[in-house]
Formats: structure tokens, C-alpha cells, sequence
């Protein structure tokens, strides 16, 4: 049984052609399904089992991802990108790397603003599939189902980015959660600056706005910024708190990042949003950094419809940061692995 949600978008059907958008769609058993665009490898949809308040299941979209192809093509609000090779802004489209200074212009000719990286401009292909859940034992779950794709970035295709790059993601579809493995290799003759992160807004089912739901950030410190949302300098970037929430969010408005995350016990930090009437919700998990949470005001489109829970490597505007330059360092031939994903929450 599905059913149509305020997020629901041209990519939720169950179908296997998306003529205007190639993407690349999973099955799993349980009936979750995903959406992914081979331009940019974005999550168009993501949908998955989930228990409404009346007890009844049913299959609900968790992601507010990209309605229709115009929004595909105008990159509306970064919805799912993932992000490298920097993430959030990169100040004045200005870094120096091992002595040289370099310009970037804005990803996209209609944005205000260097942000965001080039991976969501990108062509990706699919390089190996695992659709066979195999047939588990009576009462025993399916296992997952995955999906990789890979696209390359050459060292002359950005102004201000002279280096090369080979791109990989992998996304892991199970009955309540989607897993994510972003993956950088510097495939150039010289060292490289990259950060990664992943933009994904999120809803929870039954939920029009976010103003009736709650946020817990497991994070020992808050970023604090500038008017430009830019990271104050050196240590000043870091306001010691105990954890946010559980906050709600009504009337609240964040555009923040929070680092210094406590883990649970199998290694990942978890940021959560829910209903606090039921517990059910929806738990962003990384393996480490930051994790950057907007409330989606002022967006022109679905307005505080959904909440983005950014998992990052590293501060906005790493690459000006003396105290980022190792982390954001890639020598040659090295690969670099991200890790996060999201988890329904009963």
C-alpha cells in the first residue's frame, strides 16, 4: 500500500522508467524502493515501510528529494547532492592550495555563491549492482540490495580546481535504512584538497512542516559563524555545548553545524528528528565530522516541509583553514571514504 505525501514526487512510482531523468532504482523485498539520478547521483526518492500512527503499514517517501525535472535541472536547494570535492560554501570562491591561490566561480552560472562542490553536476555510471536478496530462512529479514556508481573529474573540466579525481558512491537499501559510502581517489601526479558530505532533506510521514517535530544532536560543540555563515577563525569556531535537544522545532530556524559528535556504541554518531508524540522518526548516521542541520527557511519551494541533516567531513570553507589542511589533504593515489546513512527510527 503506498500513499501520496506533500514529498511525494514524479520519482516515488514504482516504475522503472523515469524518461526525462535517467536513474538508476532498487527493490528491496520489504517494499523500500530508491531513486537515483545518473546526473549528479542525487536520491530523487527514497521510500521505505513505515508504521502509522493507526498501526497500519505502509510504504512512506522519507525523502524530499527533487519534485519533477525542473528541479532537476535548476539543482533546487542541492536536494540529496552529495557534495565534494568541498562541501557547504568556499569563501569568495577563493583558496590557496601549496602556495598557489586559486578562483573558483560559482558551480552553477544562476547560484549567488560557490557551494556545494561539482559531484552534483556530474555524469555518473552504474559499475556494479547487487539486486539479489537472496531467499532468507523463514523469519530471517532479506538482506540488503546495492547499488555503485562512479564519475571522474578531470583536472582542466572546473576553472579553479586544476585536479583529478575518480568518484564513487555506493548506496545500501535495506527494509528501514538507506547506507552510503562516498569515496574520493586522487588520481592526479600532485596532492589535492577534498572534503566530502551529503545534502539529503527528510521528512517524517504525517508530518505537512517540521513544526511538530524534534531535533537531538549528539554533538559537544556548535560552529559558530559570521553574517555570511562563514566559520569564525581558528578556535573561535567552536562554542562548547552539551548536545542539542531534544529541541523543537517550532518557530526555531537553524542554518548550523555541530561537531565534536558523541557515538554509540558501534562507532557512528546519530542525529535524530522526530515525532515526539510517537518516538517515530528518522536517524542520520556518520562514522565521523560534522553534521550541518537547516530548517529550510526561505526556501522557494516547500518551505520547512523538511529538514536537511548534512553529514560532512569537515568545517564550511576548509580549504582556508589552516586547521582543516591536513584533513582535507589527498595525495596521490590515495583514496578517501566517507560513510553515513539513515535509519527509521520505531
Amino acid at each position: 500500500m503506498t500513499s501520496a505525501t506533500v514529498c511525494s514526487n514524479a520519482f516515488s512510482a514504482a516504475s522503472d522508467t523515469t524518461p526525462a531523468v535517467p536513474a538508476a532504482r532498487l527493490h528491496h523485498p520489504s517494499g523500500a524502493e530508491l531513486v537515483v539520478a545518473l546526473r549528479g547521483a542525487a536520491v530523487l526518492a527514497w521510500r521505505a515501510p513505515w508504521r502509522g500512527a493507526d498501526g497500519t503499514s505502509r510504504v512512506e517517501d522519507l525523502v524530499d528529494g527533487y519534485a519533477d525535472e525542473a528541479e532537476v535541472a535548476a539543482h533546487d536547494a542541492a536536494r540529496s547532492a552529495l557534495m565534494a570535492p568541498f562541501v557547504n560554501r568556499l569563501a569568495g570562491g577563493q583558496y590557496v592550495f601549496d602556495g598557489v591561490r586559486h578562483q573558483v566561480p560559482p558551480v552553477l552560472p544562476w547560484e549567488p555563491l560557490t557551494m556545494h562542490g561539482f559531484a552534483r553536476t556530474l555524469d555518473w555510471t552504474v559499475v556494479d549492482r547487487d539486486e539479489d536478496p537472496g531467499r532468507p530462512a523463514d523469519g530471517d529479514p532479506a538482506r540488503p540490495v546495492s547499488v555503485t556508481l562512479r564519475a571522474s573529474l578531470s583536472a582542466d573540466a572546473h576553472a579553479g580546481y586544476p585536479f583529478a579525481l575518480a568518484l564513487e558512491v555506493e548506496y545500501v537499501l535495506d527494509a528501514g535504512s538507506l547506507g552510503v559510502a562516498l569515496r574520493a581517489r586522487n588520481v592526479g601526479a600532485t596532492a589535492a584538497p577534498v572534503a566530502l558530505g551529503w545534502h539529503p532533506y527528510l521528512r517524517v510521514p504525517g508530518h505537512a512542516t517540521i513544526d511538530r517535530l524534534e531535533l537531538t544532536v549528539p554533538a559537544r560543540h556548535a560552529v559558530v559563524t559570521d553574517a555570511g555563515l562563514l566559520p569564525l577563525v581558528g578556535a573561535d569556531a567552536f562554542g562548547a555545548i552539551d548536545g542539542v535537544g531534544p529541541l523543537p522545532l517550532v518557530g526555531v530556524r537553524l542554518d548550523h553545524a555541530f561537531g565534536d559528535l558523541h557515538t554509540d556504541a558501534d562507532g557512528r554518531a546519530r542525529t535524530l528528528v522526530r515525532d515526539p508524540a510517537t518516538g517515530q522518526g528518522l536517524a542520520v548516521w556518520q562514522d565521523r565530522g560534522l553534521v550541518h542541520v537547516y530548517t529550510g527557511d526561505g526556501l522557494a519551494r516547500r518551505e520547512r516541509a523538511a529538514v536537511a541533516i548534512e553529514p560532512v567531513e569537515t568545517l564550511t570553507d576548509a580549504f582556508n583553514r589552516a586547521d582543516c589542511a591536513a584533513g582535507v589533504r589527498l595525495e596521490p593515489g590515495a583514496v578517501r571514504e566517507f560513510a553515513f546513512g539513515v535509519e527509521v527510527l520505531a
